[in-house]
């Protein structure tokens, strides 16, 4: 026997166990899934078939959505993103860019009729933005010269560029969508992404942000405009900000935003949010460091009126990268440390502050415009629901019962969970979802410490994503039971805005608060609805919403909602296109043969 084929006999003897080890293990988090749904998750799954399948539930459903969005006839429109990027040995190329797919969905009498739109030729559907960056000039990027240091800054300031340039396209779409028009502008928006994870990923030490001194408008961006950016958004109706710890100098400048010339009362402050005077004098102190106001509490600045600044600010550097294709939108010229006036490039860290100024205007302009906004997840490997939900509803006592159960491992991953729950109860059909709890749960969590005491923790102890904004939900849209093994589609994540008219607290529907408070949290009150008993309307008026628009015609996407395949394809084909210029950009570089790296010329050799 040769020796190769002694390899490929230990690799499928390898396989082999593995797979029988595998299998093994699916089977006991099986078994203690489906004893746990017995027990208790049965109350955390809600059945919208019933509903759905009547006539006259629709139609009143219908009633309810003509009554808060003023029209049975909605317009909606589906996000998707592309990028890429290719290196060579002196010169960095990418781009990142959104498609949109555009439709009306028309609600009548309990039936309904979806009607797909083309864009005329004025409009611009697709965000495209393809820029160049040579390395040459990355050195422009360090705020003093050459120090012989080895870092890896600069690598990671590239690293993601193209991935954060697609982000800050498909938010720029989505903007330009609601705002650019009365008259067709969307009702609804679907997007690929996770926008609770977005403004997560994006936050970072305000001092990172390279931007400060960017000409804009007669004026340049401060540091008061960056630290008033990262407090918004603020709505009184949900309570943001909130009383934890890491919200302190927000709620500072919440009240300036109510009183913009109107000295900061240090004392009223601590009263309505139930905080210490002493953590809100160290707040003030580092906000007079950024220029928000002076040491006693004077506004230096109105926050409106730098709120209003940073948004058009970051329109103006959209509009020049997406519509005007402009190469030279991520530059601007900053003096180095020499004091000599050189163009910059921005960083990675530039990008996710324009990202993150885009979610948050985003969140603003789908408030005031009652625009239902959904985030679809698919293929999430994340355990916010089966781990960090119930974890932190144990430790609460928010879910008193678990703390009478036994529990074995679970399922490694929720959407694992879920797609084994239509084994287990035949009486589970499409449509079907978990009930929504709060988005801060990706942050939050149950923890162990040094003594063996459990508590409620959030990222390095005290950081929490923002609650009360976006609520979660792990939902399935098709499932067939016409053979032995049910026939279904993937279980996917559903992120929704909450809407003050869908959303009001104190009604009778209004989700539960979960009250955690931790010397290193402060306090914090996340939503979730407690269970499937409780009526929850954001919800229903969503998977209503997502069902008629899911049609389950092409196979490759069952059960995902077809105006973002339908995007998809519409950036796929965009990607294609512009890949191939950037291929084809590599001619204008054959006459000098060091600018492909040397993978690049050694694999071009056919052999």
């Amino acid at each position: 026997m040769s020796r190769a084929s002694d390899i490929s006999t230990a690799y499928r003897d390898a396989l082999n166990v593995g797979r029988d080890q595998y299998n093994e293990l699916v089977s006991e988090r099986l078994s203690a899934a489906e004893e746990f749904y017995e027990q208790f998750l049965s109350t955390q799954v809600v059945h919208f078939r019933k509903w759905f399948s009547s006539p006259r539930g629709r139609d009143r459903l219908q009633e309810y959505i003509e009554r808060y969005l003023g029209t049975r006839r909605l317009q909606f429109i589906a996000i998707d993103g592309t990028c890429r990027r290719e290196q060579f040995s002196d010169m960095l190329t990418f781009f990142g860019g959104a498609y949109g797919a555009r439709g009306e969905l028309e609600l009548d009498a309990g039936d309904h009729r979806v009607q797909y739109k083309r864009w005329s030729l004025d409009q611009d559907v697709s965000m495209v933005a393809w820029v160049p960056v040579p390395f040459a000039r990355l050195e422009e990027v360090q705020p003093q010269g050459e120090q012989f240091l080895a870092t890896n800054e600069e690598e990671a300031n590239v690293a993601s560029v193209h991935t954060q340039i697609m982000q800050l396209a498909e938010i720029f779409l989505a903007i330009n969508a609601i705002t650019s028009s009365a008259l067709d502008a969307p009702h609804l928006v679907l997007m690929d992404l996770s926008p609770s994870s977005v403004l997560a990923n994006v936050a970072q030490a305000q001092d990172r942000v390279g931007l400060v001194g960017y000409p804009y408008d007669r004026r340049e961006l401060t540091k008061a405009d960056i630290a008033v950016a990262y407090a918004q958004p603020v709505n009184d109706i949900f309570g943001i900000p909130s009383s934890k710890n890491m919200d302190r100098p927000r709620t500072i400048i919440a009240s300036l935003l109510r009183e913009p010339t109107k000295r900061v009362d240090l004392n009223t402050i601590a009263q309505v949010y139930g905080v210490e005077v002493t953590s809100l004098r160290r707040a003030l102190g580092w906000l007079a460091k950024r220029g928000v106001l002076d040491e006693n509490g004077d506004p230096l600045v109105n926050v409106r009126e730098s709120w209003d600044y940073t948004k058009a600010f970051f329109q103006n550097i959209c509009k020049r990268l997406f519509l005007e294709k402009d190469p030279t939108a991520l530059q601007y010229e900053t003096t180095d440390y020499s004091g000599v006036l050189r163009k910059h490039w921005m960083s990675s860290n530039d990008l996710n502050f324009l990202v993150a100024v885009g979610m948050r205007l985003l969140i603003e302009v789908s408030w005031e415009r009652k625009v239902l906004l959904y985030g679809i997840i698919k293929d999430s490997a994340s355990r916010y629901f089966g781990r960090n939900y119930f974890g932190v509803a144990l430790e609460t006592g928010f879910h008193p019962q678990l703390r009478n159960l036994t529990v074995n491992t679970l399922p490694w991953t929720d959407r694992m969970l879920c797609e084994a729950l239509p084994r287990f109860d035949d009486s589970i059909e499409t449509p079907w979802a978990t009930i929504e709890f709060d988005s801060a749960f990706m942050t939050l969590h149950r923890e162990r410490d040094e003594i063996g005491k459990t508590q409620v923790g959030g990222i390095r102890g005290w950081t929490v994503n923002q609650e009360r904004l976006f609520m979660k939900s792990l939902g399935q849209f098709f499932l067939s039971r016409d053979k032995k093994n049910p026939l279904m589609g993937h279980v996917v994540f559903i992120e929704r805005l909450l809407q003050p008219f869908l959303d009001s607290l104190g009604a009778e529907d209004s989700p539960a608060e979960i009250p955690i408070e931790t010397s290193e949290l402060g306090r914090v009150e996340p939503f979730a609805w407690r269970d499937a008993e409780h009526l929850n309307r954001g919800q229903t008026v969503m998977m209503y919403l997502l069902s008629v628009l899911t049609k389950n015609h092409f196979a490759e996407a069952i059960g995902y909602p077809d105006p973002l395949h339908k995007a998809d394809w519409g950036a796929k084909s965009m990607g294609r296109w512009v890949g191939k210029t950037i291929e084809s950009s590599t001619r204008v570089l054959s006459s000098n043969p060091l600018s492909d790296t040397f993978r690049t010329t050694r694999d071009s050799a056919k052999r």
